[in-house]
């Protein structure tokens, strides 16, 4: 059995709400507040309504039992019938505010639910790719992707709820330390177990809940691995299923038993809590019909007191139990905030200077040393090299040796630790990194396959250019796309993929086809291709690099390549080993110095030449 709740940990607990409260209740005000109008409105009305039923339950009970023992009773109806009218035009009026009300409040709901969610995918965006590769990030992502996204609504669903029993209580209240206030006093006593359990349940559930993250994005990613297209064959073949069928039950079974553990005690010390409130309820009921009996009290007034007896501690429940909701969304807030409040660690400087709108000399890596997040040994060090106006440059390496690191920090996705990127001498840590994009375009080694149609992948690149433009055809001849595309049932129309209706599945050098023409789509001065034929035939790979320099039209391009066919015509080329750049030159230079670029060109070139000698 767990350790039951203290008073002080309740009060700790409580005290550390209010930022994270307050800005929940800005962001629902700011976003919704039309509908928070009409729910505070409501809140008055439904907050007196329970006191005038009562008053009214009172003069029923007492006309009825004036009725029995009188003769005229078309004298007891009269009275009766109005009586029994405001009763219902009570019940009426009460059930349209509450109809009301859960309309507003689920529409206030779905507004914040998209409102929350947009800006969880806005910071997204706007964080650097070092989070994409950290595990922490993902954990902080799924937290506010769990909760985040409901909770600023219920925050203020539950100030109405709390607002709205507390006037209730204040008008039913009245009445009952009127009767009695020692009662009164009794009855709010009895309602703190139950909250303090409830706050203790709360701070466990969202300790829980934050301790099983990572086990719970372990279960996505085994379903995921189970039901995704992109794992299909291979879970087939291998007869992965049963093992990640059996892993996905195994994560699961600790995160229910935990779960189920701590239901357990909350179900215990629930039920030490009602203990607490039905003595306190009905010895209150027990004084009350005594009362009656020795007539004190009017049976009216016995029904009265009791009912009121019995609201009262069930809004004085509700309002514990909201203020212990309130703490709850707190508690998950909390992670929503965190996440949104996660800064960027390439940041925007706040006066950047502006770049110019081509680069006139040179392009300068100078002494970059780089380490990823969380690694001890660097990716890169002290390397440099330079890019003119027009130029191809090529970079040449073994796994590993730094060749993608250097262009993620030439695209800016990172900053060097030490060095650093000069446009025409301008370091790129001054501008703003927004302007710097639009001076490339990059076909990455892992581009995206977009589930789009055909035209949209290619239009991706530049969304700000006409999607019916000819430059999308332009883009995709220049890449050997267009006769793909061409034979596709929908021409440049048909949605790629098989992930939703009308799909079309492309083959892997297809795919390549259409991320090298998103990639020469959009108009910018430096073409970065990583690996850009790393999946075409030797016929589609000669036909676009023999005629490179037509395609890319004067532009520069940084070219990534283990096949050295492609990085022949190359103006200079460097080797790197290790994060170091050990070798440079031309082709012909490399080859002359017989280092580690001619072994590698060996390597490849002499099986073709032993095969057709």
């Amino acid at each position: 059995m767990n350790d039951p709740p203290t008073i002080s940990s309740v009060i700790r607990g409580l005290i550390v709400m209010k930022s994270d409260i307050w800005r929940a209740i800005k962001l629902v005000f700011t976003h919704t507040p039309g509908w928070t109008a009409v729910t505070i409105i409501l809140i008055l009305i439904l907050g007196l309504l329970p006191l005038a039923g009562l008053y009214i339950m009172k003069l029923l009970v007492d006309t009825v039992t004036i009725g029995i023992t009188t003769p005229d009773k078309a004298e007891i109806i009269s009275h009766l019938v109005p009586l029994l009218v405001a009763a219902a035009a009570i019940s009426i009026i009460t059930v349209m505010c509450r109809s009301v009300s859960s309309y507003a409040t689920e529409a206030q709901s779905l507004v914040m639910t998209d409102v929350v969610t947009d800006q969880i995918q806005a910071h997204s965006i706007q964080l650097d790719l070092a989070y994409y590769e950290n595990p922490a990030y993902f954990n902080d992502l799924h937290r506010a992707q769990m909760e985040g996204p409901t909770r600023p609504a219920k925050v203020v669903n539950d100030i109405v709820q709390i607002a709205q029993s507390g006037i209730s209580l204040l008008a039913v209240g009245t009445l009952v330390i009127a009767f009695s206030p020692i009662a009164g006093l009794v009855l709010f006593c009895a309602a703190i177990p139950a909250v303090t359990f409830r706050v203790w349940y709360s701070r466990r559930l969202y300790a829980l809940r934050n301790d099983q993250t990572e086990a719970e994005r372990k279960t996505r990613y085994y379903h995921w691995m189970i039901s995704d297209a992109h794992f299909a064959k291979e879970v087939r073949l291998f007869g992965l299923g049963p093992l990640f069928r059996q892993r996905y039950r195994f994560l699961q079974e600790d995160l229910w038993h935990a779960r189920l553990t701590l239901s357990r005690s909350k179900s215990f010390w629930d039920i030490i809590a009602q203990v607490f409130i039905a003595v306190a309820v009905f010895g209150s009921f027990a004084v009350i019909a005594f009362m009656a009996i020795d007539g004190k009290l009017t049976l009216g007034d016995m029904v009265m007191y009791f009912m009121g007896f019995q609201m009262c501690i069930g809004y004085i429940q509700s309002i514990f139990g909201s203020t212990n909701s309130l703490y709850e969304d707190q508690l998950f807030l909390k992670n929503l905030f965190l996440f949104l409040d996660l800064k960027p660690e390439v940041p925007v400087p706040e006066e950047p200077v502006p770049l110019p709108e081509t680069f006139q000399d040179e392009v300068r890596i100078d002494h970059v040393t780089f380490t990823y997040p969380g690694e001890e040994s660097p990716s890169l060090r002290n390397v440099s090299l330079v890019l003119h106006p027009g130029e191809v440059i090529a970079l040449v390496g073994s796994n590993g040796a730094g060749k993608s690191t250097l262009i993620k920090l030439l695209c800016r996705l990172y900053v060097p630790e030490s060095g650093c990127i000069l446009v025409d001498g301008t370091d790129l840590r001054e501008a703003d990194p927004r302007a710097w994009y639009r001076h490339i375009t990059v076909l990455f080694q892992d581009y995206v396959r977009y589930h789009l149609t055909a035209r949209e992948n290619i239009w991706l690149a530049d969304v700000h250019q006409p999607v019916d433009g000819l430059a999308v055809t332009g883009a995709a001849q220049k890449a050997g796309a267009d006769a793909v595309i061409s034979d596709l049932p929908g021409g440049y129309e048909t949605i790629l993929g098989r992930s939703f209706s009308g799909g079309h599945e492309l083959s892997t050098g297809e795919w390549q086809k259409i991320a090298l023409a998103r990639a020469f789509f959009r108009d910018a001065e430096i073409v970065i291709l990583d690996e850009p034929a790393s999946s075409l035939d030797t016929i589609a790979e000669k036909e676009i690099f023999t005629k490179f320099r037509e395609i890319i039209r004067g532009r520069s391009a940084v070219l990534i390549s283990h096949r050295f066919s492609t990085v022949l015509m190359a103006d200079r080329i460097y080797v790197l080993e290790g994060g170091q750049i050990i070798e440079q030159g031309n082709h012909a230079d490399l080859m002359a110095q017989n280092g580690r670029y001619a072994t590698m060109f060996h390597a490849q070139a002499d099986p073709y030449r032993e095969s057709t000698g």
